[in-house]
């Protein structure tokens, strides 16, 4: 039974690349502003508890225009409970609880297994793998991994030489050398 969200100014429109997009005119609802919508969004889901897309949207709501976040992630939580097992997962929504989880409780291996099910159930969608790169980088995961293969690559010593590689690199001194024999 598809779902009816009313009338104009629900934010919606757009499309683009990443399937989602501008249009509408930001958060306002017949006017009334985010207190219209939440309302609205609270009668939908009375009206439909199992709905995942529904629940999964009211979750990125809460977060990103009330900024409650505890409420997000209890809401995002149910948007995947509810996802029927024929069903893909929800990308999105997937990645919105790692970050969700991250950000309020910082426990980084339980966020980084939402996002590793949000990249395999979406692998292509720019809002998983931004929302997944700043989880990287926040959280520098990936830091100690790129400093050892730092450390391995840059063992080199006076006369050039990396410790790690049997090329030998110019030295200044070769290179004066050469400069001169010409």
């Amino acid at each position: 039974m598809p779902l009816d969200l009313g009338g104009e100014g629900n934010g919606g429109g757009g499309g683009g690349a990443c399937g989602g997009g501008g249009g509408g005119g930001g958060w306002e609802w017949g006017g009334q502003g985010s207190e219209s919508l939440d309302e609205h969004y609270q009668s939908l889901i009375k009206s439909y508890p199992g709905d995942a897309l529904l629940l999964g949207n009211y979750a990125r709501f809460l977060k990103d225009v009330r900024g409650d976040a505890e409420k997000a992630e209890d809401y995002c939580a149910r948007a995947i409970l509810a996802k029927q097992s024929n069903e893909p997962a929800d990308g999105n929504v997937l990645s919105l609880y790692g970050d969700l989880i991250w950000k309020k409780h910082k426990d980084a291996p339980r966020a980084r297994g939402f996002f590793d099910q949000a990249l395999q159930s979406s692998p292509d969608d720019c809002y998983v793998l931004a929302s997944y790169a700043r989880f990287l980088w926040d959280s520098g995961e990936d830091d100690d991994d790129e400093e050892e293969d730092d450390e391995k690559k840059l063992h080199i010593d006076k006369q050039g030489t990396n410790k790690n590689d049997a090329r030998k690199f110019p030295s200044a001194t070769d290179n004066q050398n050469a400069a001169a024999a010409y």
